[in-house]
């Protein structure tokens, strides 16, 4: 056992005989004797005793920092690469810090000299010192680094969202200790003593890591249709967690743009991590249509939250005494961050796509400032490229607030969902990594270039469309590319979305014996070259799976960055890639093939590409 694993274990706080533990006002139960001599269901274990809250400190992964002295203010720079010093009260910018590229968080160490980035297309952690601007670069040998928190002892953690592990950093020597598994897509980090909180991005559940055995003690749902889960707060006085979310209707047979997604706001008790679904806030209602909930900060004395929606660019003030709106206060474009000063009087929100901290006095929720903290190296047409892509905001691009492409695409990335209320069937959400070699586009093949996505914008997001020649009554012809400015733009960015490195967990040899399988099986014959695909379509007997598909030819999809798209096949009937080979369909192996070759054949594929 590792001094590290030593020291948290005399730490923790673990009395497994007792019936109840009290830590300052927290209750946790655990099973005993008397329980199931009477015949009651015990209280799921391991639970552990929660932090004393007169004493405990709670740290929150996100855009924004604040020092200690609370006069030092921290901003990450997603899309500059860049941290921003920022000195309070005055508000003035110190200076701007170049980092790792795409810096997902920023936190500060406990003595306030260091900031901490996690840097998303890196894979790296930057440790900057404040006082002489030092970069110290630290690889953390895992795919997109997204939050990162830093406890007293200099130790950091942060979630790998392509990993699907937490990086356990010694930023005293500097290097990683450990990674521990935790469930996919981890996104948000809280810190608790030895508890670490952990959002998984796309399927709305919360894991609960016990930092003494380096383990998911246990892993929740806040409901099989949330998303888009990026942040959590705790309130430890009153042991609650606040999510914002987005509920995604992928259910749903008759879409229409205001019943893909709803904007939300999940609470789970700390005590028995539980979900108090009967006090989710529906933001939709309670204040009005807004996109993408993606950042919280809670006054826990006023008990007011405050919720950055990033897609439709404004902050909704909630009462969680009411659930009813104390305020809507429009922002800059994109705010991914939100952070209260020491005395909950001013609230700073970091408006990723327009380099600008707005300034807000609580007191009367007016924007009393807005200070421009980045100097963007992007072009205009990137800049206004991005905005279209993350916001709903504009009228040509949505309708009401209500859904953006980043809804089913953040980042690139996808959802993981099979969209039930498409008109040619079930489509399983795919991933846009380097879309200029894979064409034509959608399952059905019948997208020739990338701006046919102008169709995508008018009939489910609810836009007038980009293109303005053509009203949205008019059948649209080809091509589409070279009628708007603007969508050029955007379908040039969407082109900018490149996979991950691709890190193979399996042994040269393994891998070896996978890719002499792909080859005999002949499956170069359809999955050819680089990407992986003919270009063409193919009946391969997937669409029996529903009526009204049935014999349906499909596109042949890429075999590039599988790890990050399941489920597979145009519905999404194989929730994994050997079920792909073991159940029937003219994909299916296990008949001919042994089970030995075929997790050979997967982890060959799920290595791909191999740069």
């Amino acid at each position: 056992m590792t001094n590290l694993k030593l020291t948290r274990r005399i730490s923790a706080l673990l009395t497994l005989g007792a019936l109840l533990i009290v830590c300052g006002g927290l209750w946790l139960a655990f099973p005993a004797a008397s329980v199931f001599a009477q015949g009651q269901q015990p209280t799921p274990f391991p639970l552990y005793a929660l932090p004393d809250s007169r004493l405990a400190t709670t740290q929150s992964s996100g855009t924004l920092a604040l020092g200690k002295d609370n006069r030092t203010l921290v901003a990450a720079n997603t899309f500059n690469n860049s941290i921003s010093v920022i000195t309070l009260p005055s508000a003035r910018l110190v200076v701007e810090i170049p980092v790792g590229n795409d810096p997902r968080s920023v936190t500060l160490t406990a003595d306030g000299l260091r900031a901490v980035t996690a840097n998303r297309a890196d894979g790296t952690l930057s440790v900057v010192d404040l006082a002489t601007q030092q970069v110290t670069t630290i690889p953390l040998g895992g795919v997109y680094p997204y939050g990162v928190v830093v406890d007293e002892a200099d130790i950091a953690y942060v979630s790998l969202q392509g990993s699907d592990a937490i990086a356990v950093v010694d930023l005293k020597i500097p290097s990683v200790l450990e990674t521990i598994p935790v469930p996919s897509s981890p996104a948000g980090l809280a810190l608790l003593g030895d508890f670490l909180y952990v959002t998984h991005f796309w399927s709305g559940d919360v894991s609960l890591v016990y930092l003494p055995e380096s383990r998911v003690a246990q892993t929740i749902s806040t409901g099989l249709d949330t998303a888009i889960s990026s942040a959590i707060e705790l309130d430890v006085t009153r042991g609650l967690a606040y999510l914002p979310q987005t509920r995604s209707n992928a259910q749903n047979t008759a879409l229409t743009y205001d019943t893909t997604v709803f904007p939300v706001i999940n609470q789970i008790e700390l005590r028995n991590l539980h979900v108090q679904r009967e006090s989710r806030i529906a933001l939709d209602t309670a204040d009005q249509p807004v996109s993408m909930p993606f950042a919280v900060a809670l006054d826990r004395f006023r008990q007011w939250i405050y919720v950055a929606n990033a897609g439709s660019n404004d902050i909704s003030v909630i009462d969680l005494n009411s659930g009813v709106r104390r305020g809507h206060i429009p922002v800059g474009s994109s705010p991914r961050g939100l952070l209260l000063n020491r005395d909950n009087t001013v609230l700073y929100v970091n408006n990723a796509l327009e380099g600008s901290l707005s300034i807000i006095e609580t007191r009367n929720l007016t924007i009393v400032d807005k200070l421009f903290i980045s100097d963007f190296n992007l072009s205009v047409d990137t800049i206004v490229a991005a905005q279209l892509f993350y916001g709903a905001v504009d009228r040509r691009m949505a309708f009401g607030n209500w859904i953006s492409c980043a809804n089913c695409h953040f980042d690139g990335m996808s959802d993981s969902r099979v969209w039930q209320g498409f008109a040619d069937g079930p489509r399983n959400t795919p991933v846009l990594y380097n879309l200029l070699e894979t064409a034509p586009y959608n399952w059905s093949a019948t997208w020739d270039e990338l701006a046919d996505a102008e169709l995508k914008i008018r009939q489910l997001q609810g836009g007038t469309g980009l293109i303005t020649s053509q009203p949205l009554s008019e059948p649209l012809g080809s091509p589409h590319a070279g009628l708007s400015l603007d969508l050029d733009s955007l379908t040039a960015y969407i082109a900018t979305f490149a996979g991950p490195t691709v890190l193979p967990a399996a042994s040269p040899a393994v891998l070896s014996r996978g890719a002499e399988v792909f080859n005999e099986q002949e499956c170069s014959t359809c999955h050819a070259g680089s990407a992986g695909t003919d270009f063409q379509t193919h009946d391969v007997g997937t669409g029996l799976s529903t009526t009204e598909n049935a014999g349906t030819a499909f596109d042949t999809p890429g075999l590039r960055w599988l790890a990050g798209s399941a489920p597979y096949f145009h519905d999404g009937s194989a929730a994994t890639l050997t079920d792909v080979f073991t159940m029937s369909g003219q994909h299916q192996l296990i008949r001919s093939v042994s089970l030995e070759d075929i997790d050979a054949l997967v982890a060959y594929l799920l290595s791909l590409p191999q740069d």
